[in-house]
């Protein structure tokens, strides 16, 4: 009898191609939005030591907000109804709601803002510069004039002096470089932002508004958030990790993991059910399609997560997780739960290295 040979089964290199390309898909999904120095566990427990070290233990000895008790059972999606739950994150992350706007209408005053930089664009700068602009108005100065009418002159003007600079620089840069394949490269980041509505992505943003002469920030929020309570929590704590970070000069706003402090701060101050539960959604009107928010990502979120829970567990002898599994999601529950053990499991061992009983 003829006997067969098992041949090394090699793979073509489109596939192996698309599977590494989906592992980059699912990690840009998934993980944290930007390097974290020492990797994402590392930085976590760094981080949460500075946090401890500049507000103290006390948010910690707070309970976690909990979605079931922390949003009224009333909540319509109204305006008001989301004003009044941003004020609670207000009260719970102390704080002052009386130096922060908050609105709801964050692209169209994006837009406005956009537009309104696009039209002194035009008319200020050299022919040279306004011909290689591809940002584009989508609004007529009336239209501009209008929204500023109803209350968002400090907003539109901060967002619109932004927009005007970054234009300014793009088109300055491609105006000055002379290689064609850098000059391309240039031309190609420049049109990725002006074929993007201006804060398309975003839920939310937070806005010094004395950095235009003004008193006090604005938070403005977008109207597809009204409908999600949770979707409200999740960005408004985010957005005042800002008032809390950048207000008080705490870091520095060009710090690369800045953001992800950001995150870090809602989650330390006891929103981690909301930011962990909110860091992956489903794209409206597209059935597969998922998006991601936040920058810890889910996985960064459900980390951290993990890790405030094991320190309050420092704080008080209670449960490592309780009540939490009933409000996480599944895939959240999951990872915290593998990153807790892990916890545990390396401060046993340490406790047995050192010979004192772990708690």
């Amino acid at each position: 009898m003829e006997r067969r040979t098992t041949e090394p089964r090699h793979f073509p290199m489109n596939l192996i191609g698309a599977w590494r390309r989906r592992l980059r898909e699912r990690e840009l999904l998934y993980g944290p939005k930007v390097l974290l120095p020492g990797g994402p566990e590392q930085w976590i427990e760094d981080s949460l030591d500075w946090l401890i070290g500049q507000f103290g233990t006390e948010p910690l000895r707070r309970p976690p907000v909990l979605p079931s008790a922390f949003i009224p059972k009333g909540y319509d999606g109204s305006e008001r109804a989301a004003w009044e739950l941003c004020v609670r994150v207000c009260a719970w992350m102390e704080v002052p709601d009386d130096r922060i706007r908050f609105s709801f209408r964050m692209e169209e005053v994006r837009a406005a803002a956009r537009s309104a930089a696009v039209h002194r664009f035009t008319a200020e700068q050299p022919r040279e510069l306004v011909a290689l602009s591809g940002l584009r108005a989508t609004m007529t100065p009336a239209e501009v004039a209008a929204l500023v009418a109803e209350g968002f002159d400090a907003e539109i003007a901060v967002l619109a002096e932004r927009e005007l600079q970054a234009e300014l620089r793009r088109t300055t840069a491609i105006h000055q470089e002379t290689d064609p394949n850098r000059r391309a490269d240039l031309c190609a980041r420049a049109e990725a932002v002006w074929s993007t509505p201006a804060g398309s992505g975003s839920r939310a943003c937070w806005i010094d508004l004395r950095t235009g002469g003004r008193e006090g920030t604005a938070v403005l929020l977008s109207a597809t958030t009204l409908a999600e309570p949770a979707a409200v929590v999740a960005a408004v704590a985010h957005e005042l990790g800002h008032e809390v970070l950048w207000g008080y000069h705490l870091i520095d706003r060009q710090r690369p993991d800045a953001e992800a402090v950001t995150d870090l701060v809602a989650i330390f101050h006891g929103f981690g059910v909301f930011l962990a539960n909110q860091a992956v959604e489903r794209v409206p009107g597209k059935r597969s399609m998922l998006q991601s928010l936040g920058y810890l990502g889910e996985r960064g979120a459900s980390d951290a997560l993990a890790a405030y829970c094991f320190r309050r567990h420092g704080l008080w002898p209670e449960s490592l997780l309780p009540v939490l599994p009933t409000e996480l999601d599944r895939a959240v529950r999951i990872r915290t739960f593998a990153r807790l053990a892990t916890l545990v499991k390396n401060a046993e061992i340490s406790s047995i290295q050192e010979g004192a009983p772990l708690r």
